[in-house]
């Protein structure tokens, strides 16, 4: 069984869990971490044509040796999203490559209480799609109204309960990734969210990029919480460096941490095509790695 899965079913099962990270480990052996790419970052080449979606599984096996990959609604034929047909397609042609369809990527979580419930219907039929699709985990933004932590939480909490409930009941998660309000693109508010949800359905995904403020205190606050890792990457030095973040410091504190899971590259930069862009990627966070001793 994929070990995010039975993870992910222990948190389901074990009223325990939810007082503790859901990848909590007594020992931190090495291959703990598993290198994942993000659809999004081939988005040229979907754009353009000269990737297929249903082709991104064998591609990403092929070019970059990486079997774990995330899915981007956005990369998706839009007149297919909710097609019995396709999805079971795109999960058969995933299979056959021999990679694992963890997560999916879909819109924002509108949390004030005047959009909240057209948010929550436009969002929930990503759920549907990732069932269908064998994904564990459904990659959400959180839009935290106003700039006061407490009423805002409040108004998270409200909103995420009942679209956790529903993850819950199609044996899917929810992550949350920094982004879509001032106040969510703070690890530390993210955090303050989650253990005032204390759900087991609903986790975190730190995403370097996204943060504002200390991304490194940001991603240490959200660590308990986490469940997978958006590996943001913009642009590299002379040296193969991220210059925007420090990637060995961060994959320090990942290693120092109970997290174990996906390390999911997100290549957002231009000065590299995407090939070469993911490439480097993988070479930076592998390098990370060992200078970590993982």
């Amino acid at each position: 069984m994929n070990v995010l899965r039975s993870r992910r079913k222990f948190l389901f099962t074990s009223a325990s869990a939810l007082a503790v990270s859901p990848f909590a480990l007594s020992d931190h052996h090495k291959n703990r971490f598993q290198i994942a790419l993000s659809q999004y970052s081939l988005r040229a080449l979907i754009k353009d044509g000269s990737l297929d979606a249903l082709d991104f599984p064998a591609f990403t096996v092929d070019k970059f040796g990486i079997k774990a990959i995330d899915l981007w609604e956005g990369g998706l034929p839009q007149d297919k999203l909710d097609n019995d047909a396709y999805l079971g397609k795109l999960k058969k042609r995933a299979a056959d490559a021999g990679t694992d369809l963890f997560l999916l990527m879909t819109g924002a979580l509108d949390a004030s209480e005047k959009k909240r419930e057209a948010s929550l219907a436009k969002l929930t039929p990503s759920l549907t799609r990732a069932q269908k699709l064998g994904c564990d985990y459904v990659r959400i933004f959180l839009k935290a109204p106003g700039e006061e932590e407490v009423p805002a939480i409040a108004q998270c909490v409200e909103a995420l309960k009942p679209y956790s409930d529903a993850a819950a009941e199609k044996d899917v998660m929810v992550v949350i990734e920094p982004g879509a309000s001032p106040l969510s693109q703070r690890g530390a508010f993210l955090a303050k969210v989650m253990e005032k949800l204390n759900h087991p359905a609903c986790r975190l995904m730190p995403d370097f990029g996204k943060q504002k403020e200390n991304i490194y205190d940001g991603t240490e606050a959200m660590l308990p919480w986490t469940v997978s890792v958006s590996c943001k990457m913009h642009s590299f030095d002379d040296e193969g460096n991220q210059p925007d973040f420090d990637y060995p410091r961060l994959m320090k504190m990942i290693a120092k941490s109970d997290y174990k899971g996906m390390l999911a590259i997100e290549w957002e930069g231009s000065k590299l095509e995407p090939i070469p862009g993911v490439k480097a990627s993988k070479a930076l966070i592998e390098k990370s790695l060992a200078a970590a001793g993982v």
